[in-house]
């Protein structure tokens, strides 16, 4: 088998692989966070649902997997710690957190002054005192939301007309779908009717709004999280489990850092006199860091290259390509020396018609499963998406196994993956 994708729930096509059969698990799980509101990407009702249905998942990646294998779990840094939370729920041991920087991400930012300009309403209590009348009128009539959406001709509109505090956003309808819900409620009381306003109208105080010019409610995303973590190993000793399945190791080598120049011994950093490195041992007075011919010892912390199509992953020793020497970058750090970025996968990468809408660069995925797969070894991805990761894995003469319940897009992943395999 070079590759396997099957498609439906990832819970339940993982129950029909064997035991101990994976030797790696990379993937790119959903957020919870409702990304452009697709369902796939919902939190399933709250944190505790979310994480209880993601360590159900990963209970099977789990047991698919041979003792000691590792894995790579994509995760955002607003919800890592729900992902992270579900993985130990499982059982896995999590042995780190790479974060990768990348330059892509746009913020999701409401400017506050803007808001105010453009806000029907700033009293939030007389917000809910409009939903708790809807609501009110809503079960007297023994109507739903549902039935009430159907009714002003929208979607997803009732949920903010009913809502209740504290939970929900409350909403007033607009004037217009108000002449609509009226004729099934009945008219509104008098103060109540004042609030309803035609949606071209702001019945916000926008005096304040020049008091908060430039402020806002978010950050700009530039970096996300791969929560590196390892099955528990089964023998008394790494060596043993080794030995027995052929996992159990990260491959430090195949995932260093190839460097400009020569990276500087223990000495010429100075470290002996910081005290912080050193212990002042008699090993400590003589020990020098000779370089490694493959470069620096991968960490975790990677930046990837703007100027390289490619994107390959470096890490932070090799930021700038004005420094030619890393003993240079280390002697000379700078706080406010730029990182280098890396542009989102351009179409080429992508495939045509790819329409995924978090599909990650080649390369870093290419680097993430060499390091924690033996050379051909078989990939576990339960959320294939278009299949990025079974594309990295086939480039490098690993075997995948991927699982999708987006139809569309396990096409797309299909199409991707018979071409690696092609080439």
């Amino acid at each position: 088998m070079q590759y396997q994708t099957h498609l439906g729930d990832a819970l339940e096509i993982l129950k029909t692989i064997p035991s101990n059969s994976v030797d790696s698990l990379v993937t790119d799980p959903p957020a919870g966070i409702g990304l452009f509101n697709l369902e796939w990407d919902s939190d399933k009702g709250g944190r505790d649902a979310w994480v209880e249905w993601l360590s159900q998942v990963f209970k099977e990646c789990l047991r698919t997997m041979k003792p000691g294998a590792h894995g790579f779990v994509w995760a955002i840094p607003r919800t890592s710690h729900w992902t992270a939370t579900a993985l130990e729920y499982a059982g896995f041991n999590i042995k780190d957190v790479v974060t990768h920087i990348f330059g892509s991400g746009f913020p999701k930012n409401i400017a506050i002054d803007k808001a105010l300009t453009r806000a029907k309403y700033v009293n939030t209590d007389l917000v809910f005192k409009v939903t708790a009348w809807i609501r009110e009128r809503r079960n007297e009539l023994g109507l739903r939301n549902k039935d009430l959406d159907l009714i002003a001709e929208v979607k997803g509109g009732a949920c903010h007309w009913t809502a209740a505090p504290p939970n929900g956003k409350p909403g007033i309808p607009t004037r217009e779908r108000w002449e609509k819900l009226k004729a099934v409620l009945g008219n509104a009381p008098d103060w109540m009717d004042k609030l309803i306003l035609p949606a071209h109208e702001s019945g916000g105080a926008t005096e304040f709004s020049d008091q908060w010019k430039g402020w806002g409610t978010a950050l700009k995303p530039a970096s996300e999280h791969w929560i590196l973590i390892q099955k528990p190993i089964s023998e008394h000793n790494i060596a043993s489990n080794v030995r027995k399945f052929g996992v159990g190791g990260i491959n430090i080598d195949s995932s260093r850092i190839p460097v400009v120049g020569k990276i500087p011994s223990t000495t010429n950093l100075n470290f002996r006199s910081s005290g912080l490195l050193w212990d002042g041992s008699e090993r400590s007075k003589t020990s020098i860091y000779n370089q490694h011919p493959k470069g620096r010892f991968p960490s975790n912390l990677l930046v990837t290259n703007s100027g390289d199509l490619d994107c390959p992953a470096k890490n932070i020793d090799d930021q700038s390509e004005s420094i030619s020497d890393v003993s240079e970058y280390f002697m000379n750090f700078k706080e406010m020396l730029p990182y280098m970025y890396c542009k989102r996968p351009n179409r080429h990468e992508r495939g045509f018609g790819n329409t995924h809408p978090t599909v990650k660069p080649t390369k870093l995925m290419h680097y993430l499963i060499t390091m924690v797969t033996p050379p051909g070894g078989l990939v576990l991805d339960p959320f294939m998406g278009s299949g990025t990761t079974g594309v990295a894995a086939l480039a490098d003469d690993f075997q995948f196994l991927g699982i999708e319940k987006d139809e569309q897009y396990k096409a797309i992943a299909d199409v991707r993956l018979k071409g690696a395999k092609d080439e």
